[in-house]
C-alpha cells in the first residue's frame, strides 16, 4: 500500500468517523446539532466524496471497493436494525422515534416540532450513520469472518446507551428506567453488525486491515466493483 493510499485510507477514516459522533456530542452539552451539522457534517460529507473520487481518479481500486462495499452493506444493515428498532417502538419499547428526533434537532426546530422536511433530515442522517459505521468497519477490519462484524455492531450499541445520547433522554444511565430500551438497542446494533459482517465478506476483495491489503492478481466475479 503507497502513503497515499494510506493517507486517503486515513482521510476517509475521519471523514465516516465523525458524522455518527455529532449526535452523542450535542446531547453532553458541547455544541447544538444544527451547528454541528452545519460545521462538522457538511464538510465531513463533502470531503467523504471528494475522497471516493479521488481514489477513482487515482486508480485505488481495492481502496475504492473498501468504500463501495462497506458503504453498500453499511446501509443495507440499517434497514435491518430498523426492522427491530421500529417494531419496538411500534409497541412501546422505546422512547420515542430517534430519527424524528434528530431531525428537529439538525435543523434546529425543537420548539416548532417534526415536519417533512426535519424527518428527512433525521432519516438521511440516521442512514448516512449507517453507512459512515459501514465504511469505518471495512476500512479497518477488511474481509474478515461475519461474527466480527456482529461483535461490531453490538460494541456500537453498547457506546451509544453509555453515552449522553441516551442518558440525555431522561431514562437514566444505559437506559435503566426503561429496561426495552436498551434491549432494543443491542438486538438492532447486533442485527445491524451480522449483516454487515455477512455483506461485507461476500463483497470484499481482500482480508487485511487497511494499512496492509493488497491488490488481488483476480478480482472475484461476484464482488462490488468501481
Amino acid at each position: 500500500m503507497t502513503r497515499s493510499e494510506q493517507a486517503t485510507a486515513l482521510l476517509l477514516l475521519i471523514a465516516a468517523g465523525a458524522p455518527p459522533l455529532l449526535f452523542p456530542i450535542s446531547q453532553a452539552g458541547y455544541a447544538s446539532m444544527d451547528k454541528l451539522g452545519l460545521w462538522v457534517l457538511i464538510p465531513a460529507v463533502v470531503l467523504f466524496f471528494l475522497l471516493v473520487f479521488w481514489t477513482y481518479l487515482r486508480g485505488m481500486d481495492p481502496l475504492l471497493n473498501r468504500v463501495q462495499a462497506g458503504a453498500a452493506a453499511g446501509l443495507l444493515a440499517t434497514g435491518g436494525l430498523e426492522v427491530v428498532r421500529g417494531i419496538s417502538f411500534h409497541f412501546g419499547g422505546m422512547p420515542g422515534n430517534l430519527p424524528e428526533l434528530l431531525g428537529v434537532l439538525l435543523t434546529g426546530r425543537i420548539m416548532e416540532g417534526p415536519d417533512l422536511m426535519t424527518d428527512l433530515a433525521g432519516w438521511g442522517y440516521h442512514f448516512w450513520n449507517g453507512l459512515c459505521f459501514g465504511v469505518v468497519y471495512t476500512l479497518v477490519f477488511g474481509r474478515k469472518n461475519p461474527w466480527i462484524g456482529t461483535l461490531y455492531g453490538v460494541v456500537i450499541g453498547l457506546i451509544f446507551l453509555a453515552s449522553p445520547a441516551v442518558s440525555g433522554l431522561g431514562i437514566g444511565f444505559m437506559g435503566v428506567d426503561m429496561p426495552s430500551m436498551p434491549i432494543t438497542v443491542v438486538l438492532a446494533h447486533l442485527v445491524f453488525g451480522s449483516i454487515l459482517g455477512v455483506l461485507s465478506r461476500r463483497w470484499l476483495w481482500d482480508g487485511q486491515g487497511f494499512l496492509f491489503f493488497t491488490t488481488p492478481k483476480v478480482r472475484p466475479t461476484n464482488k462490488i466493483r468501481p
